[in-house]
């Protein structure tokens, strides 16, 4: 049974704004870190996905990151040029290009992981012991949000 629409609608604005928030928080904290290694937000987005997925096609990349094929495209290009990524032919569609970090790149992504792990860390540390284990217990419930909104089928009309 799903919940009234008003008590929805009012969850949806909350979470919403809880998550831009946290968004915020973490790309301020790890600023530092993707300074140090000279990339955009955008460009660590792309990285980090290459590294929990190698081997994906530009177009499940842009899928997965929300943007246009060409954007994904644009970055793999800079990427490749600076020996962050490498391009591969497709083994199941020749016209396809599959994506994977070079070393150099892997190293980068751990750093950038490290910095936004810390951040959490530092974030979960100053809460009470009760919030923490309120947010261990939503965990399950935040999986199937984060796959619902991932869900392909679950886009805007």
């Amino acid at each position: 049974m799903s919940a009234p629409v008003t008590v929805q609608a009012a969850l949806a604005t909350e979470l919403a704004k809880l998550f831009s928030r946290i968004g915020r928080g973490l790309r301020y904290r790890t600023r530092a870190a993707r300074e140090t290694l000279d990339i955009t937000h955008s460009e660590g987005e792309l990285l980090r996905l290459l590294g929990r997925t190698p081997g994906i096609r530009v177009q499940d990349a842009a899928l997965e990151l929300g943007v246009a094929s060409n954007s994904v495209s644009t970055l793999v290009k800079q990427h490749n040029r600076i020996g962050l990524v490498e391009r591969t032919a497709d083994p199941l569609d020749g016209r396809a290009a599959c994506l994977r970090l070079t070393p150099l790149a892997e190293e980068w992504v751990t750093r950038l992981g490290n910095a936004r792990e810390q951040a959490i860390d530092r974030a979960l540390a100053s809460l009470d012991e009760a919030d923490r284990e309120l947010l261990d217990s939503a965990l399950p419930a935040l999986k199937r949000f984060a796959k619902a909104m991932a869900d392909k089928g679950n886009s805007a009309q």
